[in-house]
């Protein structure tokens, strides 16, 4: 009798355990598919390219690009670089008011009409979550590449913020507005 209650006493919890056991890795994974991911890189919304034609034609033609993003981390950006075919860039950073996505028509003048938003200085301080910014590559001054960025790698935005290291946005296609002609 003593022999059988033992045997049925080490049979159930050995059951016990394994259903235990069982429920445990049901609740992890269910835990694992129900979190939400999210991004902490930056949303490129329009990429644009203008080629300004000088009136003096001593002078060179100049080609402006200009990346409309959403700010997505929740740590301040530090400082942003357009590495295009050619270049490495430092970037000013603007704010972005009354966003929309943008319409190129040749009226002329080589402006977006209507213009897709409205830029506001903030001295590339004080950006939050959420935040759409314009970066404008800026030309002169001596930026060297740092040695963690690759020297193949061409038509991305690096951006580091105050907790990381350099990060990359690559830029696939950009759009060619029509050519600003000087008088």
């Amino acid at each position: 009798m003593i022999r059988q209650n033992t045997f049925t006493v080490a049979i159930l919890a050995i059951l016990f355990m394994a259903l235990t056991a069982c429920a445990q890795s049901k609740k992890s994974t269910a835990a694992k598919t129900s979190r939400h991911i999210t991004s902490d890189k930056p949303l490129l919304l329009q990429a644009t390219e203008q080629t300004t034609l000088p009136g003096r034609p001593e002078m060179e033609p100049t080609t402006d690009n200009r990346f409309v993003i959403v700010w997505k981390s929740k740590d301040a950006p530090a400082s942003f670089f357009w590495r295009g075919q050619q270049s490495w860039l430092p970037c000013n950073v603007n704010k972005v008011t009354g966003y929309k996505p943008l319409v190129v028509k040749d009226n002329g003048d080589g402006i977006p009409t209507p213009l897709n938003y409205v830029t506001v200085s903030t001295n590339n301080q004080n950006f939050a979550t959420g935040d759409t910014l314009e970066l404008y590559p800026v030309t002169g001054g001596k930026h060297p590449i740092p040695a963690e960025i690759p020297q193949d790698k061409n038509n991305v935005i690096y951006y580091k913020t105050v907790n990381s290291n350099w990060l990359a946005l690559p830029v696939d296609s950009i759009t060619v507005l029509p050519s600003i002609a000087m008088p």
